[in-house]
C-alpha cells in the first residue's frame, strides 16, 4: 500500500480537525468528568476516565534538520487534547490512551497537522475461568526512512512499538500527580519538516480458551487476528515521493499442553505455533508477487525426574516455514536427548544434543528481586538457521533497578509495530500496560521496508531513585541483516538522565544521548553513517493537584558522513498541561 511522506505542502485531513475538535469539547467538559471519575475510583473494578489538555509553543531554529548553511526557523504551537481509561478489576481490564496533537506552524503554514496518537489494551473473561478475549489498538507516527534526517525522539527506538524514550527511558519526574501531566511528548515528538514520515495503525483481536483437565493436563488455545496498515496518499500533489511498503494481515494460532500433577515423575509439554501473514501486493526484488508468509512449528518436550536434582529431558521438534528474504531455511524433523539440573528453587541447568540441534540454558533467580535466564541454542533446521542467543536479567534494590535484554529474532517493521500492545506474558497470561503518560514511541532511525531480517538487540540500564534524586542510564545494540543487504543496518549508543527535585512541586532535568547508526545499503544503496547527538535540560513545575507547566531547551546535531547530511538544531520549547 502506498503512503505519503510529510513534507512541506502536505494536506491535513477534515475529520482529524473534527476529531481533535469534539475530544476538546468533552475535554471543556472536564469538571463533571473528574467529579465522576473520583466518585468511582475508589471502587474495585470502577472506571476510571480522564480527560486532559496539553498547550505548547517550540521554537526550532532548524526546522527541517538542513545543514547549517540552509537552517530554516519557525515557531510551532501544539494543541494536544487527550483522554485516559482505565478500568482494573472484575472480568475486564482495560487500559486506553488518546491524543490528537494538533501542530501549528508559524513559517510553514500549509504543512500544519493533526497526529492521532493512540495506545490501548483490554482484556474480558467471556466464561468464567475458560473463555477470554483481547483487544488492542495502536496509532502511531512512524519514520519512512531516515537519510540522516531523524528527529531525536527516533533514537534508541526499538522498531515502532510504543515506549518510553529510549534515550531517555525513564522520564518520571516524580513530582505530585506529574506522571499524567509530564511525559517525553511535549520534548521529543516530532515537529521537524525534515523527517518523511507515516501513520502507522494497528488493531488486533484474540480470543483464547483456557482449561484444567483435573490435574492431568493444562490447555491453552489461543487465536489472533492482526491488522497493520498506514495512511495512504490518494492524490496527485506535485512534489511528493510516494514510498511502497504493504499492510498486512497476520493469522495466529497457537496450542499449548502441559502435563498435570497426577503423572509424578512424568512431565510432558506440547507446543504448536502457526502464523500466516498476508501481504498486500507485494513484490519481491525481482518485481514478481510474493507469497503469503508462513511459519509453523511443533515441539514436544518430555522429562523423567530421577530425584530432585536430575531428571532425564527428549526433545521433538518439527518445523516448516516460508518466509520472505530467507527462502535458504531447512524445513523437517529433528530431536535431542539431554538432562535438566536443579540443585536448589534458586537454580536450574538444561543441556540438550542431537544430530541438528544442541542447547544450554540456565536460570538463577536467588530472590523475587533477582531473575537470570540465558540460553543457547544451535539447529540445522527453521528460518536462517545457526546459533541463537537469548537473555534477561533483572534485579531490584531498594534504591535501583537493573535490567538487560537480548534477543535474536526474524521479524519485520509490520510485526515490530505495536508488539509491545499484545501483552501476553511467557505462560499466556495478560500482562498490564504501562503507567499512563507513556509516550507512544516512533519507528527508529532505520525506516520502513518490506523486508523480513534477523534482528538482534541488547538493552541495558539502570534507574536510581532516593529522595529527591533520580538518574537513569541506559544503552542499546542492534544490528539487523538478512539474505538481501537492503534490510541490514547496525546502530548502537546510550543515553542518561539525571532529575532533581530541589523542591517539593519543582523539579529539574539534564539529559545527554549519543547514538551511531550504519545504514548499509538500507537507504537507496548508499552507505551512511551517523553520529546523532541531543542534550536537554529544563525545569517542571505542578501548580496544583492537576495542572503544572515545563520549559526545557535542546541541542541536537548530527556529524554525518557523508557531511551534507549533517545539521545543528537549537530547540526551546514551553508547554502547560492541565488533566481533569
Amino acid at each position: 500500500m502506498n503512503f505519503a511522506r510529510r513534507r512541506q505542502g502536505g494536506l491535513v485531513r477534515p475529520g482529524l480537525w473534527v476529531l481533535g475538535g469534539s475530544l476538546l469539547v468533552g475535554t471543556l467538559a472536564g469538571p463533571y468528568s473528574r467529579a465522576w471519575a473520583q466518585e468511582v475510583d475508589d471502587r474495585a473494578g470502577a472506571w476510571r476516565i480522564t480527560p486532559r489538555i496539553g498547550v505548547g509553543a517550540t521554537y526550532s531554529d532548524n526546522i527541517r534538520l538542513a545543514p547549517p548553511n540552509e537552517a530554516e526557523d519557525d515557531l510551532v504551537l501544539q494543541v494536544e487534547p487527550g483522554v485516559s481509561i482505565n478500568k482494573r478489576g472484575g472480568r475486564f481490564d482495560l487500559r486506553l490512551d488518546y491524543t490528537a496533537q494538533g501542530l501549528l506552524y508559524g513559517n510553514n503554514g500549509d504543512a500544519n497537522t493533526v497526529n492521532n496518537q493512540l495506545q490501548a489494551f483490554g482484556t474480558g473473561e467471556l466464561l468464567k475461568d475458560n473463555l477470554f478475549l483481547d483487544v488492542y489498538g495502536l496509532i502511531a507516527q512512524v519514520p519512512v526512512d531516515s537519510a540522516g534526517r531523524a528527529d531525536a525522539g527516533n533514537l534508541g527506538s526499538t522498531g515502532a512499538a510504543p515506549s518510553n524514550l529510549s534515550l531517555f527511558n525513564n522520564f518520571d519526574l516524580g513530582l505530585p500527580g506529574g506522571r499524567e501531566l509530564f511525559t517525553p511528548a511535549g520534548l521529543f515528538n516530532s515537529i521537524v519538516l525534515a523527517e518523511d514520515q507515516a501513520t502507522g495503525y494497528r488493531f488486533g483481536v484474540s480470543p483464547y480458551w483456557r482449561q484444567h483437565l483435573r490435574g492431568w493436563a493444562d490447555v491453552l488455545l489461543r487465536y489472533r487476528y492482526d491488522a497493520i496498515f498506514y495512511d495512504e496518499d490518494t492524490g496527485d500533489q506535485p512534489g511528493v515521493i510516494r514510498t511502497t511498503t504493504d499492510d498486512s494481515q497476520i493469522h495466529t494460532l497457537e496450542l499449548n499442553l502441559d502435563s498435570g500433577r497426577e503423572l509424578g515423575k512424568v512431565n510432558w509439554r506440547l507446543d504448536y505455533f502457526h502464523q500466516r501473514e498476508q501481504q498486500d501486493n507485494a513484490v519481491g526484488a525481482d518485481g514478481q508477487p510474493v507469497g503469503d508468509d508462513q511459519q509453523e512449528r511443533a515441539t514436544a518436550q518430555a522429562t523423567y525426574q530421577f530425584n530432585r536434582q536430575w531428571a532425564a529431558l527428549a526433545e521433538l521438534s518439527y518445523e516448516n516455514n516460508q518466509v520472505t528474504d530467507f527462502e535458504q531455511s531447512p524445513d523437517g524433523t529433528y530431536w535431542g536427548l539431554g538432562a535438566v539440573w536443579t540443585p536448589n528453587r534458586f537454580v536450574e541447568l538444561k543441556g540438550l544434543y542431537g544430530p541438528d540441534v544442541n542447547e544450554l540454558a540456565g536460570r538463577w533467580s536467588p530472590s523475587a528481586r533477582t531473575d537470570l535466564r540465558i540460553s543457547r541454542r544451535e539447529q540445522d533446521f527453521g528460518i536462517d538457521p545457526g546459533v541463537r542467543w537469548q537473555g534477561l536479567f533483572n534485579h531490584r534494590t531498594r534504591s535501583t533497578t537493573w535490567a538487560v535484554t537480548y534477543t535474536d529474532e526474524i521479524t519485520n517493521e509490520r510485526q515490530l509495530l505495536g508488539d509491545g500492545l499484545i501483552g501476553v506474558g511467557p505462560d499466556g497470561q495478560p500482562l498490564a500496560l504501562g503507567d499512563p503518560g507513556t509516550v507512544i514511541g516512533p519507528g527508529g532511525v532505520l525506516g520502513l521496508t518490506n523486508r523480513n531480517f534477523r534482528r538482534k538487540r541488547l538493552d541495558a540500564g539502570v534507574t536510581y531513585r532516593r529522595g529527591a534524586t533520580d538518574w537513569s542510564i541506559n544503552a542499546f545494540n542492534e544490528d539487523r541483516g538478512s539474505q538481501e543487504a537492503s534490510a541490514d543496518g547496525k546502530l548502537y549508543g546510550a543515553g542518561a538522565l539525571w532529575i532533581w527535585r530541589f523542591a517539593p512541586r519543582t523539579a529539574s532535568f539534564v539529559g545527554a544521548g549519543w547514538e551511531h547508526d550504519n545504514l548499509g545499503e538500507a537507504q537507496g544503496g548508499g552507505v551512511q553513517e551517523n553520529d546523532y547527538w541531543v542534550s536537554v535540560f529544563g525545569l517542571a513545575r505542578v501548580f496544583t493537584p492537576d495542572t503544572g507547566g515545563s520549559i526545557s531547551y535542546r541541542y541536537y546535531k548530527n556529524d554525518a558522513d557523508p557531511a551534507e547530511q549533517g545539521f545543528r538544531e537549537n530547540r526551546l520549547n514551553i508547554r502547560f498541561n492541565m488533566k481533569f
